[in-house]
């Protein structure tokens, strides 16, 4: 019931192009479409037809938008600087910049110039598409500055809502990959004071991220702690391919109302010596993550994290369902708490179901790590399967730096074959919040006499590959896992 409602509350305000203004306030409103040419454009044209198309960034961030402008930059065309548009659409009639003509998409480098390659700052009603944006400095190993591909800016305003950024590629930001101030992201959401400032409504699908230095697509909430709450409302990440990023992949910053599905991420934290996983939330409520794919995920130096997926501090009413986790180095998943107090509270309400598993955890040599105090945990109807093709011992269930609270085992198989040894190796003490029912465990697993609270009950059926989430028989010709 919980995941319905998540879902249907989300599915409603996603509606960035539609309702309907007032005939007096369509009729005041005159719009305008923009054409943006690098080689044979000219700023003394009126920008209006593509025979008299503008030709520089500069020219563009000069134009206050209104609601229902749309502004076209020429396919195969190269801009360098920062695009930095002004004015807001309204309900109906968003501002559009996007792309015309044949070729390659428009290509905007920031080159290191600017923070950031494109900024929206406290506008709402935008969309943004079919841009190539990078952000690489070549002079320098490291930017220090925290550079992006496309920050969402909100500050000292309120509220801006209604952004959507679709079929971008963010590629090369060569940013610090050092948690701290500096780290560079391909998309980021910011909110800054000193008004409470937040966002509303946030679509983000079908772009493209690649070798980025930190983060591929992250937010900061100013206002997101408990003592200060003012929480960005409903975010959509949908459709995306995240490549060869330097620490995290996609991570939930200070939402409320989170759906993240049907992406793909490989080789995650891939320079980071930090913590950084696949995708995970933090600080936020009401997070939905479902239908991705996450694999090879960075843990080569038994460092914390190289997680598929984490469900991080100060975090309530989150959903794994229904993903695709493969060949990660630290494990499939991470159940942790910050320091509980005023600012953030305890990690509670949380469901992993459904999920399928392959070979996580080869490096880290653990499956599952709990740390610190989290509240009601229900892990059910997952796979995890290890093919065995090392001699690793693989800690099932990590518990440190605290004993969780009420986690719920049920309708899982844990298979370990060939080489691969899953074990249970923890204290009774640790192993006392779990409780397991019905879960089958195959193969070469060690230790399940000192799990406690186990509950008698059938075993699940044999899962049919047809009911199952994911169907990758083909790729992974594994006989009798499913």
């Amino acid at each position: 019931m919980r995941s319905k409602s998540l879902f249907c509350s989300l599915m409603m305000v996603f509606l960035i192009v539609g309702g309907s203004t007032s005939v007096k306030a369509q009729a005041l409103i005159r719009m305008s479409k923009y054409y943006v040419d690098s080689q044979n454009g000219n700023d003394e044209h009126s920008g209006k037809s593509q025979k008299l198309a503008w030709k520089s960034l500069a020219k563009v961030n000069a134009q206050t938008l209104v609601a229902g402008d749309k502004v076209f930059f020429k396919r195969g065309g190269k801009w360098e600087g920062q695009l930095l548009p002004k004015g807001s659409g309204m309900e109906g009639k968003p501002i559009v910049i996007s792309a015309y003509g044949k070729g390659d998409l428009p290509a905007i480098a920031a080159n290191g110039k600017f923070k950031d390659a494109v900024l929206l700052k406290n506008i709402s009603y935008i969309s943004l598409e079919y841009l190539d944006i990078s952000n690489l400095d070549t002079a320098v190993k490291v930017q220090k500055t925290g550079p992006t591909g496309v920050r969402i800016l909100s500050e000292n305003i309120g509220t801006i809502r209604n952004i959507r950024l679709s079929n971008l590629y963010v590629h090369d930001v060569n940013g610090d990959n050092k948690k701290g101030s500096n780290e560079g992201n391909g998309i980021f959401w910011d909110c800054q004071g000193p008004k409470p400032s937040n966002i509303e409504n946030l679509l983000i699908e079908n772009c493209k991220v690649v070798k980025v230095d930190r983060n591929g697509i992250r937010g900061n909430g100013t206002f997101g702690f408990r003592n200060n709450w003012f929480p960005n409302k409903n975010l959509i990440i949908r459709g995306c391919t995240l490549e060869d990023i330097g620490g995290d992949g996609i991570v939930v910053k200070a939402f409320d109302g989170s759906l993240v599905e049907h992406n793909k991420l490989f080789h995650i934290r891939t320079r980071a010596k930090d913590n950084a996983v696949g995708i995970w939330p933090h600080s936020s409520d009401n997070t939905i993550i479902q239908y991705n794919e996450v694999a090879y995920t960075k843990n080569l130096d038994w460092s914390n994290d190289g997680q598929s997926f984490d469900i991080d501090g100060n975090c309530n009413n989150t959903i794994i369902q229904n993903n695709y986790s493969h060949d990660n180095d630290g494990g499939f998943m991470l159940v942790i708490s910050d320091a509980i107090n005023a600012k953030s509270r305890m990690t509670t309400n949380s469901i992993i179901r459904n999920n399928l598993s392959i070979n996580d955890g080869n490096k880290r040599k653990r499956l599952f790590n709990f740390a610190l105090v989290t509240d009601d945990t229900r892990i059910s109807g997952n796979v995890f399967y290890n093919s065995g093709l090392d001699s690793v011992k693989m800690e099932l269930i990590d518990i440190e730096h605290g004993v969780p609270k009420n986690v719920v085992f049920e309708d899982n198989i844990f298979e370990y074959a060939g080489l691969s040894q899953g074990i249970f190796n923890k204290s009774a003490k640790q192993y006392g919040a779990l409780s397991w029912t019905g879960n089958v465990f195959k193969g070469n697993v060690i230790g399940k006499e000192k799990l406690l609270n186990v509950k008698e009950g059938a075993p699940i059926k044999k899962k049919n590959l047809k009911e199952f989430p994911w169907n990758f028989i083909k790729v992974l010709k594994i006989e009798n896992v499913l």
